[in-house]
């Protein structure tokens, strides 16, 4: 798909509205630029799966301890 941006000021970019759909107001993207080429790469605040799965094995995990684990995504989540 190609479509074009626009850039509307220093700190704007203004995406085709089909581009746009794609994604939330609090979506963050990594940029990289190379040359006249500008990449964007969505970032993803890891889910509370991915944090559970690299918790230490052994003991399971305190009713605190998980409640601490979701309190922590979704301040990443509003942040982001």
């Amino acid at each position: 798909m190609i479509e074009i941006a626009e850039f509307k000021s220093p700190d704007t970019l203004r995406l085709p509205e089909g581009v746009a759909a794609r994604f939330r107001a609090s979506d963050r993207f990594v940029v990289l630029v190379e040359g006249d080429a500008l990449y964007l790469k969505r970032i993803a605040p890891r889910s509370v799966g991915s944090i559970v799965a690299d918790a230490p094995e052994g003991q399971p995990m305190s009713l605190d301890e998980i409640s601490d684990l979701v309190h922590e995504v979704r301040r990443q989540r509003q942040a982001g």
